[in-house]
């Protein structure tokens, strides 16, 4: 609490002014906050002068700051003046220490290995890397009149070693934290932080500023955050105002950052909400070259770096088309997936002869989305112990993820189901295709399949289908009005488009030869009549991914009727 008067103090002694009704207290063990001694309006007023900005990072650096990341020498700034004795030394003792933040960057690799699965588990690296990137950069803009310390060579030597790190490597250089080594890694991760859980929009105080510039308000960062706040910014003067009205007696006074999840949350403070409401989960696809096209194509808007809010790493020109190329990440929650993701699973799934949003393609592509979510659910480690507080966080934070991929599973199963309920004629099962064409039914008693489920359980689907596919191109020398004309046509067309390999051969002569010669024999009038050729099998295995879709676990094949671009 000696850190919290001495900051109190100097804001009062340079012009601050707070509420007398606000004391600031430790509301639990190294929680400091702030409670409200009577009943009404409080308010926290600080000037300019005690305002950290971009422009006070400026002013030091001077020419290095109009070629860098103005966010990135502020970073550096703050690092320079954590070892001075300089007029915001009484604000820089008040923040928490790299350790106590306690973000999962620092944490020992048996903590990080519970995050498996997650998104925050999976981009803990890349982030780092590109943190230290970052900082090299900012670092190697630093003006000469700017002397690094002594040290700085053990700095070189970490940014030439660190691509080898692993976690127990970043571990222990985390916990060896020198902030008179001002131009170190570990220095630069705890302004990141800093910043990333304390800062607001520079612009609130000044129009002028580009809205991505960050400031530090001493104070009223002491606030703990409440999403439920309602509480109010605002210019005065040149200085911030921080206001919030109708506090009771002894109640906690809440800044309010907005809505935050877990991943956020455990990131940048340390900590994470049981249940929270804010929580999202991520889905990260890698979206072929080739595809890109059909993309455009069909006017799908994919998100952007830019809508983003959980990372610390402020991006640099370029990042977005990088990032694309990386992977595309997609966030949803309990309540909602974005329509942009479905379509863009409906998309990686479109053929030649389709164009639009086909109905096979809709299927198809939440059936792959749901499969998408169930491997991402099925990876998470939900056994995570209770014996500290930081693995109770990851476990309300695992929790909550299984408990979204849960959601999004449930909703994809219920527009599955309504799709399939409104387009039922539509669509052909291996089922009604035994149970209705009976002559085919019949035949399959020659290969020892007595009934459907006997097909299942020597799982003969693939190879039904192809003998059905082949029967149905044979249709005008059968009398018989079950085949469907419409794939025979597409049969048709697509054997004298496509050029068969010898690989192709190789490939399906095994099967065509275990097969056919014997039913010739014991069903000619099926099997014997029109072609059958391995040709056959092959053009009706291309046909079969054209125009069908797989369902659910069991991996259902069915056949959907649609009118094709042929």
């Amino acid at each position: 609490m000696e850190n919290i008067d001495s900051l109190l103090k100097w804001a009062n002694d340079n012009g601050a002014n707070i509420s007398s009704n606000i004391e600031f207290k430790e509301i639990s063990p190294c929680n400091y906050g702030a409670i409200s001694t009577s009943v009404g309006e409080v308010s926290i007023k600080i000037p300019k002068e005690l305002v950290i900005t971009c422009d006070k990072a400026a002013e030091l650096f001077k020419d290095a700051y109009e070629n860098a990341n103005h966010v990135s020498l502020l970073k550096i700034y703050l690092c320079y003046l954590q070892p001075q004795e300089s007029f915001y030394k009484p604000y820089l003792n008040s923040l928490p220490t790299l350790q106590a933040i306690d973000s999962p960057y620092t944490w020992s690799s048996q903590d990080k290995a519970y995050l498996k699965g997650t998104n925050l588990g999976n981009s803990l690296r890349e982030n780092i890397a590109s943190l230290v990137e970052e900082w090299w950069s900012a670092v190697n803009l630093l003006p000469e009149n700017v002397a690094k310390p002594e040290s700085h060579f053990v700095n070189m030597k970490f940014y030439y070693e660190s691509k080898f790190y692993n976690d127990d490597d970043y571990y222990k250089y985390f916990g060896e934290i020198d902030i008179n080594n001002w131009t170190s890694f570990p220095n630069y991760l705890w302004a990141s932080l800093i910043l990333k859980s304390r800062a607001f929009p520079a612009y609130i105080i000044d129009p002028s500023i580009p809205k991505n510039e960050p400031m530090l308000l001493p104070v009223v960062d002491l606030l703990n955050h409440n999403p439920k706040a309602k509480v109010e910014w605002s210019r005065a003067g040149t200085g911030f105002l921080f206001q919030t009205k109708d506090v009771n007696q002894g109640q906690e006074i809440f800044n309010n950052y907005g809505q935050k999840g877990n991943e956020e949350l455990l990131l940048a403070y340390g900590f994470a909400i049981e249940n929270n409401p804010a929580d999202s989960a991520a889905l990260k696809i890698k979206i072929p070259e080739s595809r890109m096209n059909v993309v455009k194509g069909l006017g799908i808007e994919l998100p952007s770096i830019n809508d983003y809010t959980n990372s610390v790493i402020e991006q640099a020109s370029g990042a977005e088309e990088e990032h694309q190329g990386d992977g595309v990440l997609f966030y949803i929650n309990q309540e909602q997936i974005p329509n942009s993701l479905i379509q863009l699973f409906q998309a990686l799934v479109q053929n030649q002869w389709e164009s639009g949003f086909t109905l096979r393609m809709q299927l198809a592509g939440l059936n792959h989305l749901r499969a998408a979510f169930e491997t991402k659910k099925g990876i998470l480690t939900l056994n995570v112990p209770s014996d500290t507080i930081k693995h109770k966080y990851i476990r309300w934070y695992i929790e909550s993820q299984s408990a979204i991929f849960a959601a999004a599973i449930k909703g994809i199963k219920r527009q599955e189901k309504q799709i399939l309920g409104e387009y039922k004629s539509e669509l052909l099962s291996l089922k009604s295709v035994y149970k209705n064409d009976i002559k085919f039914q019949q035949s399959l008693l020659f290969l020892g399949f007595g009934s459907y489920e006997s097909i299942l359980e020597s799982e003969f689907q693939d190879q039904c289908w192809l003998l059905w596919l082949v029967r149905c191109y044979n249709k005008p020398h059968y009398n018989d009005d079950i085949l469907c004309q419409w794939i025979h046509d597409l049969f048709v067309h697509l054997r004298k488009v496509t050029d068969i390999s010898a690989q192709e051969v190789l490939n399906f002569k095994p099967i065509h030869d275990a097969i056919i010669p014997d039913l010739a024999k014991a069903v000619p009038e099926i099997y014997g009549t029109g072609e059958w050729s391995v040709a056959e099998f092959i053009i009706a295995g291309k046909l079969l991914d054209l125009i069908s879709f797989t369902r659910g676990k069991e991996q259902e094949c069915i056949i959907v009727h649609q009118n094709y671009k042929t």
